[in-house]
């Protein structure tokens, strides 16, 4: 066992602190690995099934909570949880006001902008004494 101690300090120099590379997590993980299979023709198929198993049962247990990002949210949630439209009063404008509206949201908006600059020009053309306004 003192011919060991001679290749330990050789390994040491060669890859580091002991913990860098120990194979004690690995083994402990290969065991865990070692209960999953169920076939032995088919090893990996069945050690990835029985991952997934186990990652699927983690995610619905212990993160149930958790909100997920970017999954947008079902429009019939609200339904379900009582907050409906059922009961709703509807306004309705006058003709005046949804004009308003309309002429804010033409006019707020960059997709219309070469036409407004297009009819600008076309006024400009046709009477070239009035001014901008």
């Amino acid at each position: 066992m003192v011919h060991l101690i001679v290749h330990l300090v050789r390994e040491i120099r060669l890859c580091g602190p002991v913990f860098l590379h120990w194979m004690y997590l690995v083994g402990r993980c290969m065991k865990i690995l070692k209960r999953y299979v169920k076939n032995l023709y088919h090893l990996e198929a069945t050690i990835v099934d029985k991952y997934i198993e186990e990652a699927i049962v983690f995610c619905t247990t212990c993160m149930s909570e958790v909100e997920a990002i970017r999954v947008p949210k079902s429009r019939h949630e609200t339904i379900s949880e009582g907050n409906s439209t059922r009961g709703v009063r509807v306004v309705q404008k006058d003709k005046h006001e949804v004009l308003q509206a309309h002429f804010y949201i033409l006019s707020n908006t960059d997709d219309v902008l070469p036409y407004i600059d297009a009819h600008k020009m076309l006024l400009k053309s046709m009477n070239p004494r009035e001014n901008e306004k």
